[in-house]
């Protein structure tokens, strides 16, 4: 069967966000509100002195996110692609994090972590096996224990969005050509047999993509284009996350002690 998408094309693709967006946290991902939810997410899973891993960080920005609130966690982080490791390196002028270029297929870590999170990164495998190699790596670089915070793109919330804009006569938003998104179910099984349990679900950007993806584009008048700059989306950010209507959400889970 036919990838969806190659490796060359992931390389490539992020050799030219790294190119466009610098250090700046519009990379890989232009929807500001959306990164600033995600750390406020992922925060509070972690504490003071932790030793940390982050898969596929990137440029840097949720690292140093990370850093700003615990000065003292210990943390590594890497990333499949050069160019956003360069970037990252000029976040971190004096070497507190140690960025470097690593493959989430090759990690072989055993019990160093106590936490290992990932954002928007495992979605980028080509294939479901790629991404079940991927998992099986980060849980035993977990220190029994420890936990995995998983903040990926899931099918259901896909699906419950479009269900939502079709109602109000909306085309639907497809899944990213890079993006091979999570079916919850599975994924929480395959993880349960690595012996990990998924403790705790969070859809933290389900009211803000509600108001943003689904109410603002039926509000606009005819013809009008939605922009993310609109006002109205300040106060959609603001929204609680109920219900499940975003593809991204976070999932912790917990391995046997």
């Amino acid at each position: 069967m036919t990838e969806k998408f190659t490796v060359d094309d992931i390389q490539k693709l992020y050799a030219e966000q790294a190119a466009m967006h610098g250090t700046s946290g519009t990379s890989t991902i232009q929807d500001m509100r959306t990164r600033v939810l995600e750390v406020k997410a992922l925060l509070p899973h972690l504490r003071p002195a932790m030793s940390v891993l982050e898969v596929g960080c990137g440029n840097g920005y949720t690292t140093t996110q990370v850093l700003a609130a615990y000065p003292d966690i210990r943390i590594k982080a890497f990333d499949f692609s050069p160019a956003m490791i360069d970037n990252a390196k000029k976040l971190d002028p004096d070497n507190r994090v140690g960025f470097f270029v690593g493959d989430v297929l090759k990690l072989d870590d055993t019990q160093a972590y106590d936490v290992v999170f990932s954002q928007r990164c495992i979605q980028n495998l080509v294939s479901w096996d790629d991404q079940k190699v991927a998992l099986g790596n980060i849980v035993r670089a977990l220190k029994p224990g420890g936990a995995y915070i998983m903040q990926e793109g899931f099918s259901t919330g896909l699906n419950n969005l479009n269900e939502a804009r079709d109602e109000l006569g909306l085309e639907p938003i497809p899944e990213s050509w890079h993006n091979h998104f999570f079916d919850e179910p599975a994924t929480i099984e395959f993880m349960l047999s690595l012996g990990c349990a998924c403790t705790f679900q969070d859809a933290f950007l389900s009211g803000y993509y509600f108001g943003s993806r689904v109410l603002l584009p039926a509000l606009m008048p005819k013809g009008a284009k939605v922009k993310s700059s609109s006002r109205l989306n300040d106060y959609f950010a603001a929204l609680p996350p109920a219900g499940d209507f975003c593809p991204m959400k976070l999932l912790r889970f917990e391995k046997r002690a």
